[in-house]
């Protein structure tokens, strides 16, 4: 009786048996045979179900990547796939056809006499797909950022993208660059949708030709180890945006003003603007790219400047963080007028955006127009306030899945991106 050594390796898990060898006439002659026939057949499904469990799956995290070493950044990367399409205006619309969209990662190509270029005819947003605990890959309220998108589209005449639209295009990109999602803990993949008038002209007028486009990158964890508080500047004189203008949209011009003065203050040693409304120069608005909270232990009270003016962004996590301090924490969360008079009274104040989800603020310092600093407000012992830590804890909690329960309160604000 001749035996036959069975290795089957699938996806790296490897099954091995030692069969002997029977043909149909010995089948039921010999008990162990028959057993080992058994075991072959049932070798060969476990073989067919992790195949199909393998076809099922997203790629895993590429080998060989230092994946801790990843800043908020390129990092160097080259993906593999980005999403671009194309129409004219008023004839074509956006479609969530990946045959026609989803290419390789590469350039642009754009005339000088674009309007993008010219006009700044621009939107982006920005998201993140997140590798789950339980293997699963996640987007985050992918359709608060179509919406914003939409609305800022019908602000700057460009043509709209569907809802569904953008989040299939956002899976899509997700799904080609799966290989670069980092592992659970380990960082994110950094979506950035873009929404662009792309034809040539050389009037002032919305561009004839939109490009909606979405390419990533894998980004680090913003904070290396514990949360770290920034000190943040406030520069009467300067303001991000003013009533009238288009502050409460998410448009590419809106940011590099800001450069000068972010670059002006972390010259005096601080780490990103506070920005003040431009009517008074003492109503806190939001920092240099996040919106801003500030909370008052003795009331138990959430405070965040109002969105009435329409100068400030109405953010993702701005709205997630509401929703938690009332519903989880049994804060009272105010949306009003919020000023530099208030903060001496905060016991904590945080930034919350997409990026670092929840960003802990230690100080605020306040530069007159003379470029004086005439006071440096300190909140609490200017480390990271027990209610901020609470709230990160539990947006990083429903985001990654590990808060089992707050996962599943909040699933409505987690999209699976099937592979």
């Amino acid at each position: 009786m001749r035996g036959l050594f069975l290795r089957l390796s699938v996806t790296g898990l490897t099954i091995s048996a030692f069969l002997v060898q029977a043909t149909a006439s010995t089948a039921g002659t010999y008990p162990v045979l028959d057993q080992n026939l058994a075991v072959s057949k049932k070798l060969q499904s476990v073989k067919q179900q992790l195949q199909q469990q393998q076809q099922q799956n997203h790629a895993p995290p590429k080998e060989g990547v230092t994946w801790e070493d990843f800043n908020f950044s390129l990092n160097g990367v080259k993906t593999d796939a980005m999403w671009v399409d194309k129409v004219v205006v008023g004839k074509e619309s956006f479609s969530a056809d990946s045959s026609r969209s989803l290419q390789p990662m590469g350039t642009l190509q754009l005339s000088p006499a674009a309007t993008v270029l010219n006009y700044g005819q621009a939107l982006f947003e920005g998201m993140k797909a997140i590798r789950r605990q339980d293997g699963t890959i996640a987007l985050f309220r992918p359709e608060m950022n179509a919406l914003r998108m939409k609305q800022g589209a019908e602000r700057f005449l460009l043509p709209t993208v569907p809802t569904d639209v953008f989040v299939t295009a956002a899976e899509q990109t997700v799904r080609a660059n799966a290989q670069w999602v980092p592992p659970p803990g380990k960082g994110a993949f950094y979506l950035r949708p873009l929404l662009m008038g792309t034809g040539a002209g050389l009037g002032v007028k919305p561009s004839d030709e939109a490009t909606f486009c979405i390419f990533g990158s894998p980004v680090g964890n913003y904070f290396k180890g514990d949360l770290k508080a920034i000190r943040l500047q406030a520069v009467q004189g300067y303001s991000r945006a003013c009533p009238g203008g288009a502050g409460s949209v998410k448009a590419s011009g809106n940011y590099a003003p800001a450069f000068l003065v972010q670059k002006q203050i972390k010259a005096r040693g601080y780490d990103e603007a506070l920005c003040l409304d431009a009517i008074t120069g003492q109503g806190v608005e939001e920092a240099g790219a996040s919106n801003f909270f500030a909370y008052f232990a003795h009331n138990h009270t959430l405070i965040t400047p109002s969105l009435s003016s329409l100068t400030i962004l109405p953010g993702v996590t701005r709205n997630s963080v509401m929703e938690l301090a009332e519903a989880e924490c049994d804060c009272c969360v105010l949306e009003t007028r919020l000023t530099l008079s208030d903060l001496r009274e905060a016991d904590e104040a945080f930034c919350c955006g997409t990026g670092a989800v929840i960003t802990p603020v230690g100080c605020v310092s306040i530069l007159n127009q003379d470029g004086h600093e005439t006071e440096v407000i300190q909140f609490g012992d200017g480390h990271t306030g027990p209610m901020t830590r609470t709230l990160f804890d539990m947006l990083i909690g429903i985001q990654s899945g590990a808060n089992v329960d707050l996962a599943k309160k909040y699933e409505h604000w987690i999209h699976i991106v099937e592979p």
